[in-house]
């Protein structure tokens, strides 16, 4: 059986290279390129490169946005190296809806807290709150 993207393969992910589930992915390189649109005409698009397996990435505003959070970084050379996860959910495009690949901050990825990661234990947190008593802080 042949499935519509066996016969019209991509160059650029879509939702059924996710079939297999979401994937997580590091970021080798992002670039600005000149990408044709359905109207045929080209406009400008960053597309993100992965380090393995999967192809290139266009990103939307979305997509954009979320990378610019997880990267904490809206400069695009600075996202080299980061880790994202690629998911599928149904988006709604022209009209129609379908299946669209959209980005997530992988899970067990934060960062620790500095004081945390520098004394090799858990922060705790700083109970000692000044809470006004008696008739001055009566009103």
């Amino acid at each position: 059986m042949v499935t519509a993207s066996d016969a019209f393969p991509s160059k650029y992910l879509k939702a059924t290279d996710l079939n297999d589930g979401p994937a997580v992915v590091t970021i080798k390189l992002a670039e600005l390129e000149r990408i044709k649109g359905f109207d045929g005409k080209e406009q400008p698009k960053v597309v993100v490169y992965f380090a393995k397996k999967y192809k290139p990435l266009i990103l939307n505003r979305t997509n954009f946005d979320a990378i610019t959070d997880i990267a904490d970084s809206g400069e695009t050379d600075d996202w080299i190296g980061t880790r994202i996860e690629l998911f599928t959910t149904p988006v709604t495009f022209n009209g129609k809806t379908a299946d669209g690949v959209r980005v997530r901050k992988p899970n067990g990825t934060d960062k620790p807290k500095k004081a945390a990661a520098s004394k090799g234990v858990e922060a705790k947190p700083d109970f000692n709150d000044q809470i006004p008593f008696g008739p001055e802080g009566d009103e």
